[in-house]
């Protein structure tokens, strides 16, 4: 059972939220990502899970600086191999206090490592590499009771998987011992890894080997703490002892007032103490890597979402121009009559028979003119305009947007997408009519039209305007019948610039003319304006679906799913840091 339950919970949801560190492109944020991971499964979910049995230190350094021989002389037999060429040890080996060899270890060390145990007089068989999170165990009785001591690969070996292996370790210790030489303490690869091993506060203990004196040490020393950041737990230096390259023990001498390096790793309180240090230090240490990890998380939804942000813009820009070619009037005219109707049932009552007579007449005078004349030439369809501005739009949009498909440095399936949407596959599918039942099928939207525009006229016309004009426009409204307006067409000016009425017959056009005139530009405008957001609007939506609708779902699903990834790690985290008293850094 969970021994913190809140802290278990949390910690546990944020490895749930964890994206795969194969998701990140930058390897430093992979890195990160991997070492998380390995942080949440390793060391802070089986510290919660049970309390650990024993205080767990790891002997980490670069090649051929002693740590096997520290190893061996704090064991009390060679177990691992040390000889004068180092390297020899690829994967991680510890050792244990035989009384210590009980269930709950070796349950506690399963839940973090792959756990191998060794037989006494059987070789380890560490000098052979093998998977990061691989723990050879052994029997040591040189050893403390509640100790359990590790030796780790060297971090800068030839062989990259000693590293791997030497990192997936110490994210999961209490205390780091860190072994260096004066040839290798201001090296920059080291003060790095050693930085990174100790984190926000892991517990870490010096260690200067084969010192030519004391206070070249502790300069060293010095220089070497200053640039890591943090101090250790203690200091210690082992002078020049060509014996140990023989076998012989490695003698480690203390410098300010620590105590014995034995002394400090077996002490029960003080093993108590820095595994409490350690704790924090992880769930600090965990805190600040899902920070970074949700920024990176976020800053990978960028790219979708500026390239879909980018089309839908685009795709509701060219709507709106698209609908423009085709506004209509004779809602604006129907809008107008239902608004003065509401003003007076005396003047509704007269008019509305006087409608029906108009209608009649107008369709009488059509039927004579035809005698006379002969049918008229086929007007266009209204739609045909749009059509053809949808299609040129969208060439255009093709044409300003392919750079995108270069530009782009995400997943693979998402390029091909980019690559089919904004490139031939999309103009090819404008070569015909265009694939949107919604451009023949106008009416949704004339009626929310109609709606707006009766509300429009309704509070404003009244205002600003004389009897005289109004009576006038009163009469013209209930004279001209409105099937006779068929369409608006914007100036190629835009929005606020006077328009064109495409009307039934020579004799209604001035008449339809001076009622627009009459209207006044503002309303004119809102009109005009309203019309074209919302067919406009049904338009791009409509080209969205049909056209680029794979690609904009694949994007959407993108930016949701790492916005969505990116807080639930910041929450998480954020109720770590409060279960565990303040964790964050």
């Amino acid at each position: 059972m969970s021994l913190l339950t809140p802290a278990h919970t949390a910690a546990t949801a944020l490895l749930d939220a964890l994206p795969a560190h194969e998701d990140f492109r930058a390897p430093e944020v992979a890195d990160v990502a991997r070492r998380l991971r390995e942080r949440l499964s390793r060391d802070l979910l089986p510290r919660l899970d049970a309390a650990a049995p024993l205080l767990l230190v790891a002997i980490a350094g670069p090649n051929n600086v002693g740590k096997s021989s520290l190893f061996n002389t704090l064991a009390g037999a060679p177990l691992s191999p040390a000889r004068p060429e180092g390297g020899l040890t690829k994967q991680c080996l510890a050792a244990v206090h035989p009384d210590a060899w009980t269930s709950l270890l070796l349950e506690s060390l399963a839940a973090r490592y792959e756990l191998v145990e060794v037989e006494a007089g059987t070789h380890p068989g560490v000098d052979v590499p093998g998977p990061p999170g691989r723990l050879f165990l052994m029997r040591a009785p040189g050893l403390p009771g509640r100790l359990l001591l590790m030796d780790t690969p060297d971090f800068d070996s030839v062989f990259k998987d000693n590293r791997v292996a030497a990192e997936a370790l110490l994210v999961t210790v209490d205390v780091v011992l860190f072994v260096v030489s004066r040839q290798t303490y201001q090296n920059a690869e080291l003060v790095g890894f050693l930085r990174t091993s100790v984190g926000a506060g892991r517990p870490y203990v010096l260690i200067y080997n084969e010192a030519t004196a004391e206070p070249t040490a502790r300069e060293h020393l010095d220089t070497l703490v200053g640039q890591v950041g943090q101090p250790p737990v203690a200091r210690y230096y082992a002078p020049h002892q060509p014996e140990v390259e023989k076998g012989a023990p490695l003698v480690t001498r203390p410098l300010e007032r620590a105590p014995q390096l034995t002394a400090l790793l077996g002490e029960e309180t003080q093993a108590v103490e820095l595994k409490r240090q350690a704790l924090a230090a992880t769930a600090r240490d965990a805190v600040a890597e899902a920070e970074l990890v949700a920024a990176a998380t976020e800053e990978g939804a960028r790219a979708p979402e500026r390239v879909r942000s980018r089309l839908r813009h685009e795709l509701q820009q060219l709507g709106e121009r698209a609908a423009l070619r085709s506004v209509p009037s004779d809602v604006v005219l129907a809008a107008f009559r239902e608004a003065l109707d509401a003003q007076s049932a005396f003047h509704r009552a007269v008019r509305v028979p006087f409608r029906a007579l108009a209608a009649a007449v107008g369709a009488a005078g059509k039927g004579l003119r035809r005698a006379f004349t002969g049918p008229p030439p086929p007007s266009p369809p209204p739609t045909e305009a749009t059509d053809r501005a949808l299609r040129d739009g969208l060439r255009a949009i093709v044409e300003r947007l392919s750079p995108e498909v270069a530009a782009w440095d995400g997943d693979e399936r998402t390029r091909a997408l980019l690559a089919d949407a904004l490139g031939p596959a999309t103009l090819r599918a404008l070569e015909g009519p265009l694939p949107l039942p919604e451009l023949a099928d106008a009416r949704a939207d004339e009626a929310r039209f109609q709606a707006f525009c009766r509300e429009l006229i309704g509070a404003e016309l009244p205002r600003g305007l004389s009897g005289g004009v109004l009576q006038a426009l009163t009469t013209l409204v209930y004279t001209v019948p409105a099937g006779a307006a068929a369409a608006v067409s914007m100036a190629t000016g835009g929005l606020g610039h006077d328009v064109v009425i495409w009307a039934g017959s020579v004799l209604t056009t001035p008449l339809l003319e001076r009622f627009v005139d009459s209207l006044g530009a503002d309303i004119r405008e809102r009109v005009v304006e309203a019309w074209a957001t919302a067919r406009g609007t049904t338009l791009a939506h409509a080209m969205e679906v049909h056209l680029f609708g794979t690609l904009l779902q694949e994007l959407d699903v993108q930016v949701q799913a790492r916005l969505y990834s990116a807080g639930r790690m910041r929450e998480e985290a954020h109720a770590l840091a409060r279960a565990l008293g303040g964790a964050a850094p």
